[in-house]
C-alpha cells in the first residue's frame, strides 16, 4: 500500500472518530444518561435550638444573615415508585452527593449510609418540588451532629410544572410563592433555616470543558493525518 492509501486510510479513520465525539457531545445529552447537578444559594433567617450562637459564623454555632451555598447531584433515571400516580412523583435515593455550607460550616451527603428522596407534586392543590436528605457528614456544632438537609418549594396555584417527572432543570423561584431550606441537627428543635436566593444547573464551564477535549481529540486526529502524509 503506497504513502497515498494510508493517508486516505487514516483521513477516514479520523472523520469515523470525530463523528463518535459527535454523537457523545450532542447525541447523547437529550437523553440524560449522566447525573444532574443543581447549585443553589440563600441565606439563614432563622436558628432554632442549641446550634443557636448569638454572632455565631457557622462552626461556633450559627447567627442569622449567614450566607447558604451548596450543590447536588443526582440520578434523572431514578424510577418512580408511585408510577400509578401523575400526580405525584416519588424517587428514592435519586441523589448522589451534595455539599451544604453555611457561613463557615460544611457538611456534606453520600450513599450509603445516607438515604434522600425527592418529590414532584403536581395537582389540583398546587406544586411542591421537595429534596429531603438523611445522613449528613460533618463536624458537631455545640456538641450536636448534622442529620438531615431539605429544600422545599410550593406553589399553590399549580402552575410550576407540566408533570411530576424529575426535573432536568431547575425549577425557577420566581414560580413558587414559598421556598425554604432546613439544616437539622440532632436532638430535637435543632435546626438552621432560610429561603433559597439561586437554584440553577452545574455551571456551563463543566460543559465548556467537556467541549474543549473533544476539540483537543479532532486537533490530534488531524496532527496524525499530516504526520503519516509527510
Amino acid at each position: 500500500m503506497n504513502m497515498g492509501m494510508k493517508g486516505i486510510g487514516v483521513r477516514r479513520l479520523a472523520l469515523a472518530l470525530s463523528g463518535i465525539c459527535v454523537f457523545i457531545a450532542i447525541g447523547a445529552v437529550p437523553v440524560y444518561a449522566a447525573n444532574i447537578s443543581f447549585t443553589f444559594s440563600g441565606t439563614v433567617s432563622d436558628v432554632h435550638g442549641g446550634v443557636f450562637t448569638s454572632g455565631g459564623t457557622g462552626t461556633n454555632g450559627f447567627g442569622s444573615a449567614l450566607p447558604l451555598s451548596g450543590a447536588f447531584s443526582f440520578n434523572p433515571a431514578t424510577s418512580d415508585v408511585l408510577p400509578g400516580d401523575p400526580t405525584w412523583g416519588l424517587y428514592p435515593n435519586a441523589i448522589q452527593n451534595m455539599t451544604v455550607q453555611v457561613g463557615n460550616y460544611t457538611a456534606t451527603f453520600a450513599p450509603p449510609p445516607g438515604s434522600s428522596v425527592m418529590q414532584v407534586v403536581n395537582n389540583g392543590l398546587g406544586n411542591t418540588f421537595k429534596v429531603t436528605l438523611n445522613g449528613l457528614t460533618g463536624n458537631p456544632v455545640n456538641g450536636l451532629s448534622p442529620a438531615i438537609f431539605e429544600i422545599e418549594l410550593i406553589n399553590p396555584s399549580g402552575s410550576a410544572f407540566a408533570n411530576d417527572h424529575l426535573p432536568t432543570t431547575p425549577p425557577s423561584l420566581s414560580s413558587f410563592s414559598s421556598n425554604q431550606w432546613r439544616l437539622v441537627f440532632s436532638g430535637v428543635g435543632n435546626r438552621v433555616q432560610g429561603a433559597l436566593t439561586s437554584l440553577v444547573p452545574l455551571p456551563a464551564a463543566v460543559w465548556l470543558f467537556g467541549a474543549g477535549l473533544i476539540a483537543l481529540i479532532g486537533l490530534g486526529s488531524r496532527g496524525l493525518v499530516t504526520r503519516k502524509e509527510s
